[in-house]
């Protein structure tokens, strides 16, 4: 079967598709509990560029990709031979953007591959509104004029005589 295959050119494919095929970046996630894996391959060009920079950085940004107005960001250095990495979740649910790229030396973040996780339906936690007068004292009034008047008798009507 190889030998027909071989015949009608299937099982052929010239050098600069193979080329190509060595050439190619990839940028896989997956979550596992409260982390994200990330496992990754940069081209040679890229690789090079990394190397010879001595400012760039190869880096993993996380954002809130929801699209509720959030902005949150996490940011992880990586070391420049790495090709895998596990980061614990800054979300418990939505939408998240993670891109792996680098800092140049101006700061500015360049993306080389991306990806987006689901971790479901955005969950947003409410605080609890404080009740500031719930635990009020039940002689308030006389407690803040004491501390209004520091303790000295302004000549109200603690002057005045009692019993009379």
């Amino acid at each position: 079967m190889k030998w027909l295959f071989s015949k009608l050119g299937l099982l052929r494919q010239d050098k600069k598709t193979q080329l190509l095929k060595q050439d190619l970046s990839f940028f896989k996630t997956s979550v596992c509990s409260n982390a994200i894996a990330c496992q990754w391959g940069l081209r040679k060009q890229t690789q090079v560029l990394l190397s010879q920079s001595k400012e760039a950085a190869l880096m993993i940004r996380i954002r809130d990709a929801s699209g509720d107005g959030t902005v949150a960001t996490k940011v992880v250095e990586l070391g420049p031979n790495a090709t895998k990495a596990q980061i614990d979740i800054p979300f418990i649910s939505g939408q998240v953007l993670l891109e792996l790229g680098y800092r140049t030396v101006g700061s500015d973040f360049i993306t080389l591959e991306y990806s987006f996780v689901d971790l479901g339906p955005k969950i947003i936690m409410q605080p609890e509104l404080a009740n500031w007068f719930s635990k009020e004292s039940e002689n308030i009034h006389q407690e803040m004029y004491d501390l209004a008047t520091k303790g000295s008798a302004l000549g109200g009507s603690e002057l005045m005589p009692i019993g009379r």
